[in-house]
């Protein structure tokens, strides 16, 4: 992510930054409340410091927050093809929701979220509740 676009995002959401001690900043996660649920607009981990647990921690830290505003969960979109995407969201507790019952906010982001040229179908919402709904 350009660094102004970066700025621009991280200015108007909820912004957690894993630093290493040398390289500084190496991983992020950008957050908004959309609704009952905080939406994850990106999660980014500098390759190089990857499979290291600075991505979940991030993401747990980023449902540890919806947790403390009592809402209802944390949502996010992916590529449903990507393989290491949705499986990761899976493994911290995340399901695939249905446009169909979405709540409409989420379903609207849903839509303002996916790329040009992509199709919807390639595209999933995703929510971790933080109790039964």
């Amino acid at each position: 992510m350009a660094k102004d676009a970066f700025d621009t995002i991280a200015l108007q959401n909820g912004t957690l930054v894993a630093a290493h001690e040398t390289d500084g900043a190496v991983g992020f996660a950008i957050f908004g409340q959309i609704g009952s649920f905080l939406h994850l607009n990106e999660l980014s981990v500098a390759p190089e410091h990857g499979r290291r647990g600075l991505g979940g921690a991030l993401l747990e830290a980023v449902i540890a927050e919806s947790v403390s505003r009592e809402l209802d969960g944390v949502s996010l979109s992916t590529f449903r093809v990507v393989p290491f995407n949705a499986p990761f969201y899976a493994h911290h507790g995340f399901v695939e929701q249905s446009l169909d019952t979405a709540p409409e906010g989420l379903k609207e982001r849903f839509f303002t979220e996916i790329p040009a040229g992509v199709a919807a179908d390639d595209r999933l919402l995703m929510l971790r509740r933080n109790r039964d709904a």
